[in-house]
């Protein structure tokens, strides 16, 4: 990951942060996370992705629905 890259995601997440109520780790870290997620979403989709979305806590069903995708190709790239 580039720096510039890193900065973006930085900048997202606080922007999200704000608007959210709680304890700032707390906010910064769920915001982080989500920033992190739709990248990883807007990216192709391979073994890679599929893994890191899922150590995430990406449900198999998000990353299906959003890469229009059945269970069994996700199994297949994922295997």
């Amino acid at each position: 990951m580039k720096r510039e890259q890193t900065h973006d995601f930085m900048k997202k997440a606080v922007e999200l942060a704000k608007k959210m109520e709680g304890s700032w780790q707390v906010r910064m870290s769920m915001a982080m996370n989500s920033v992190i997620i739709d990248h990883y979403l807007t990216e192709k989709l391979t073994k890679q992705t599929a893994s890191k979305l899922i150590h995430k806590g990406v449900s198999y069903r998000r990353i299906k629905k959003n890469f229009n995708i059945d269970h069994y190709e996700l199994q297949n790239i994922l295997a």
